[in-house]
C-alpha cells in the first residue's frame, strides 16, 4: 500500500466518519552493525499509520483502529491489520463486546507467560510485545468477588515473521505461504477462554484458562518448500496464574502456566520484582530495578534477567530502560536499552538498542539467541501524533 492510499485513508477517517478521531504516524529505520548471515542489508526503514476514531453514544461505544505498515526492504513485514473493530455494549455491571480488539495478560515485564488472546507481531519486533487484532465475543461480569471475562474467540490469526530479505530471523525461511494446523477446521477453528481477577488491598489474583490453536507455533521441514520451516498450530489447554504483591516501593510479581497439546504436558514461569527508588540522590529522578527469572520444562535452563528503568518526570517524559539478560548454563547475554522523549504534545522519539554477545558454541548447549548472533542493531523512530 503507497503512502499516498495510507494518507487518503486517514483523511476518510477525519473528516467523513462521526467521532474522535485519533492516530499517530511513524517512521523508523533500524540499523544493523554486522553483516547478516544470510546477506540482508545492514539497514532497513518503515513506514507505519494508525488512525483511532472513537464514536460514544451513551452507553455504547464504537472503537475503530487499523495499522498500515510499509517496509522499504522486506515485503513480509508490510501490513496492514485490523487492530481494534468492535462494538462495546455497557449495563451496570456487565459489559459486552463484538468484533476484533486485542486484549492483554499479565503483569511481569519480561515474558508475558499468559498472555494468549492475540497473536504475535513478530515483524515488527523480535520481543513479543505487538499483537495482531483478534475477531471475538466477550462477556464481562463484574460483582464483590471479581472481574468475570469470557471469550468465544472466532477464527484464527497466524504469526507474523520476517522474510528473505528481513533480519532478526531463524537462519532458515519460515514458509508463511503453507501453515500446517493439527486442527481440521485450520484456521477457522473457535477457540474459548476464561479469565477471573481480583484485587485485595496490595495484592492483585487472576486465574485464566485458553482451549484452543496455540499462537506459538513449533516448527518443521516444509513438505512443499525446500530449506524452508512451516509453522505447526497446534490445539492446546494453558491454565494460568498471575499475582502481584505491592509493599511501598516494592513489587513482587508473577505469571505461571501449564499447558498440554504440544507434546508432553510442561509448566513455564517468570517470577521477580521490581523496587523504585523515588527522588534518587535528592532530584525528582525515579530510578526502578527489575530482577525476573524465568524457568521453561523444555528448556535446560532460562535466562535471568537485570533491568532499571530510569524517569526523568520531566516536562518531556523521558524514559530510559535498560535490560541484561545472562542464561548462565549456555553462557549467553544480551543487552536492550530503550529510551523515549516527548517533543512538545505532537511527537516522540525512541532509540532502541539490542546487543547479543559472541556466541560460544563449544560448551554444547541450546543457544537462545544462536539465530540472531550478527543482528546487534540501533533503530531510531519518530512518532507524529495527530488529532490530540
Amino acid at each position: 500500500m503507497t503512502v499516498w492510499r495510507i494518507l487518503t485513508i486517514t483523511v476518510f477517517f477525519s473528516t467523513v466518519l462521526p467521532g474522535e478521531v485519533i492516530g499517530e504516524y511513524s517512521i523508523d529505520n533500524r540499523y544493523f552493525f554486522n553483516e547478516a548471515t544470510q546477506g540482508q542489508d545492514k539497514s532497513h526503514t518503515s513506514f507505519t499509520l494508525s488512525p483511532e476514531l472513537f464514536i460514544e453514544e451513551g452507553e455504547r461505544i464504537i472503537h475503530i483502529k487499523p495499522k498500515f505498515r510499509k517496509d522499504n526492504k522486506d515485503a513480509e513485514r508490510n501490513l496492514f491489520d485490523i487492530q481494534e473493530l468492535y462494538l462495546l455494549e455497557i449495563f451496570e455491571d456487565k459489559e459486552i463486546k463484538f468484533g476484533i480488539s486485542k486484549e492483554f495478560w499479565g503483569v511481569t515485564e519480561t515474558t508475558h507467560r499468559v498472555d494468549i488472546i492475540n497473536q504475535t507481531d513478530t515483524s515488527e519486533s523480535f520481543d513479543g510485545e505487538d499483537k495482531l487484532g483478534q475477531p471475538m465475543i466477550k462477556f464481562s461480569y463484574e460483582s464483590d468477588w471479581g472481574l468475570l471475562d469470557i471469550y468465544t474467540l472466532i477464527g484464527f490469526r497466524e504469526r507474523t515473521f520476517a522474510g528473505q530479505d528481513g533480519r532478526l530471523r531463524f537462519g532458515i525461511i519460515t514458509d508463511t505461504d503453507n501453515p500446517l494446523y493439527i486442527s481440521s477446521a485450520k484456521n477457522k477453528r473457535v477457540d474459548f477462554a476464561i479469565r477471573w481477577s481480583n484485587y485485595y488491598d496490595n495484592f492483585e489474583v487472576a486465574l485464566s484458562h485458553f482451549s484452543g490453536t496455540t499462537r506459538e507455533p513449533r516448527y518443521i521441514a516444509s513438505e512443499k518448500k525446500l530449506n524452508k520451516l512451516s509453522p505447526l498450530y497446534e490445539v492446546i489447554d494453558q491454565s494460568g496464574l498471575e499475582m502481584q504483591y505491592f509493599f511501598g516501593s516494592l513489587a513482587l510479581k508473577g505469571e505461571f502456566i501449564s499447558r498440554s497439546g504440544q507434546g508432553d504436558r510442561f509448566t513455564a514461569a517468570t517470577y521477580g520484582f521490581e523496587y523504585t527508588q523515588v527522588g534518587i540522590l535528592h532530584t525528582r529522578l525515579d530510578l526502578g530495578w527489575i530482577i525476573e527469572a524465568n524457568h521453561d520444562d523444555r528448556l535446560v535452563s532460562s535466562p535471568t534477567v537485570l533491568g532499571t528503568r530510569l524517569t526523568l518526570n520531566d516536562i518531556s517524559d523521558t524514559q530510559i530502560l535498560s535490560g541484561l539478560t545472562y542464561n548462565e548454563r549456555s553462557e549467553e547475554i544480551g543487552f536492550l536499552l530503550e529510551a523515549t522523549r516527548r517533543l512538545g504534545n505532537c511527537c516522540l522519539v525512541s532509540i532502541e538498542g539490542v546487543y547479543f554477545d559472541d556466541i560460544n558454541e563449544d560448551n554444547g548447549e541450546r543457544k537462545i539467541f544462536q539465530s540472531f548472533k550478527e543482528d546487534d542493531f540501533l533503530r531510531i523512530e519518530f512518532i507524529y501524533y495527530f488529532g490530540e
